[in-house]
């Protein structure tokens, strides 16, 4: 019975560090997401994508 407590134990903790890694990992800075982000703003503000460009006809 004592080995399967400590199994309880390990799964515990490890339960609890991939917690943890899961958070700090939501607020890491990704700096190739930002910047699909803000090419999605730049294009917005254009009107790309959005069938609002006219063409030149």
């Amino acid at each position: 019975m004592k080995d399967l407590q400590q199994n309880f134990r390990l799964t515990d903790e490890l339960e609890r560090q991939l917690m943890l890694q899961a958070i700090e990992e939501q607020f890491r800075f990704r700096p190739s997401v930002a910047l699909k982000n803000l090419a999605s703003k730049v294009t917005g503000l254009f009107g790309y994508g959005h069938g609002q460009v006219k063409s030149a006809h």
